[in-house]
């Protein structure tokens, strides 16, 4: 399988009675609380796309040839995800880094997404740790950050939360969209 789009989102939850209804509930705000994730490592696809993502029901319209369709029920979705999770009191919070590079791989240059998940109690702590993890990966690969892509050729996606009921959530998401995966 070959995913050849993805989106980003994110989500907080909190709640009196279990710390599994605090992480459910930053799913649903997130429009992915009735799918099953499979957590990936951090090589997303080249193509970001933007659905339309409805916080209050937990779900995702997802565009295809021109027209939104609902993401499935109990479908199985591949995400790339930093998660925190805290309890009344606590601040927490996550992040994502991305980047898209080009790569010399066998004498062919070759692009990639790159992205790499941080969690801290600060937002500011999380995100510099999630660009400093990517940076790195590029480091590894000889990559050429493509710079006309986010900012500076970086985008993060990040949630934070001070958590005032017993327990609380953070999500960031980088979402595979499973409607146009490829089958090599």
């Amino acid at each position: 399988m070959l995913p050849t789009r993805f989106w980003l989102t994110t989500g907080t939850g909190q709640s009196k009675s279990s710390e599994l209804e605090a992480i459910d509930s930053a799913f649903m705000e997130a429009g992915i609380g009735y799918q099953n994730h499979v957590a990936v490592s951090s090589i997303p696809p080249n193509e970001e796309i933007y659905p339309k993502i409805d916080s209050e029901k937990g779900i995702t319209y997802v565009p295809i040839n021109g027209e939104l369709k609902l993401l499935p029920f109990s479908s199985i979705i591949h995400v790339v995800r930093s998660m925190n999770k805290g309890n009344k009191g606590d601040k927490i919070a996550c992040s994502i880094a991305l980047t898209k590079i080009e790569t010399d791989v066998d004498g062919s240059p070759q692009k990639c997404v790159l992205a790499f998940e941080a969690q801290s109690p600060s937002l500011s702590k999380a995100e510099e740790r999630a660009l400093v993890g990517v940076k790195k990966m590029v480091e590894l690969r000889a990559g050429r950050v493509q710079e006309d892509w986010g900012n500076s050729g970086y985008k993060l996606v990040s949630s934070s939360l001070q958590v005032e009921k017993q327990f609380g959530c953070v999500v960031a998401f980088v979402v595979f969209d499973p409607f146009t995966y490829k089958h090599l």
